[in-house]
């Protein structure tokens, strides 16, 4: 067996029984889940079709609105049907430090949740279906407040342990990230408080926590289990105290 190790722990080729088995996994269960998804509008359309009559101005002129109708289910199926096996089978990775390798639970936990939420998430993001994008969201583990406002073009890459309270406006391009990789994968929670703002283009590392009425500048880089305390503005990269929010 050959084999290369990668910062410590990621190895490169690993034929193990335990490792074949759960690529298998991250490749098929994605792809039931797909095309589960892709099922509705294809029943749909094959019972539909023979229905138009395409000699017939009335039908022709119909049809582009019934394929429309169709792509928008699609997007919706492609979505919330992956949304519900993540939530059904408990698909998410624990707060830790793990090894970079299949045979890790949470490492493949991670890598299989992304397989199923990273899609739909970017074709949501593309057609601004914002209700159903919510749903998909708290359905991937997302706890947001009901009166938190995001713009649909934020990238939650891990909800799972993403917190966002109430009347909290994410503006355009947040990128809010619970795991990275250093020598080791590193998952940690991130908490937004009440009545918060972040800027247009800010990026919110792991473990990071912004109490109650914080307002973040564009384009800041709130770092790794950094600290923002309540009442106060922050900018810059990294960022730092530049005032305090007025009453």
């Amino acid at each position: 067996m050959v084999r290369e190790s990668y910062r410590g722990g990621m190895e490169k080729y690993d034929f193990s029984l335990l490792s074949i088995s759960r690529m298998l996994v991250l490749f098929f269960l994605p792809f039931t889940a797909y095309s589960l998804g892709f099922l509705p509008p294809f029943v749909i359309f094959l019972l539909a079709f023979p229905l138009f009559d395409f000699g017939n101005a009335l039908h022709v002129f119909i049809f582009p609105f019934f394929v429309m109708a169709e792509f928008l289910l699609f997007i919706i199926t492609e979505s919330l049907i992956p949304g519900m096996f993540i939530k059904i089978l408990n698909i998410k990775c624990e707060e830790g430090e793990y090894d970079l390798s299949i045979k890790d639970k949470n490492f493949f936990m991670l890598a299989l949740h992304a397989l199923l939420y990273r899609p739909p998430l970017m074709l949501l993001g593309i057609f601004k279906l914002l209700p159903i994008r919510m749903i998909f969201l708290q359905l991937a583990g997302l706890k947001i407040g009901r009166t938190a406002l995001i713009p649909g073009t934020e990238l939650i890459y891990d909800p799972y342990i993403t917190e966002i309270g109430e009347g909290t406006l994410l503006g355009g391009y947040v990128k809010i990230a619970g795991h990275l990789v250093e020598d080791k994968l590193v998952v940690k929670r991130v908490r937004i408080g009440n009545n918060c703002i972040i800027g247009v283009d800010s990026l919110i590392f792991p473990g990071v926590v912004i109490e109650d009425d914080v307002i973040v500048g564009a384009k800041s880089l709130v770092t790794k289990d950094q600290v923002l305390k309540k009442g106060k503005i922050y900018g810059g990269v990294p960022a730092k105290e530049i005032g305090r929010k007025s009453k």
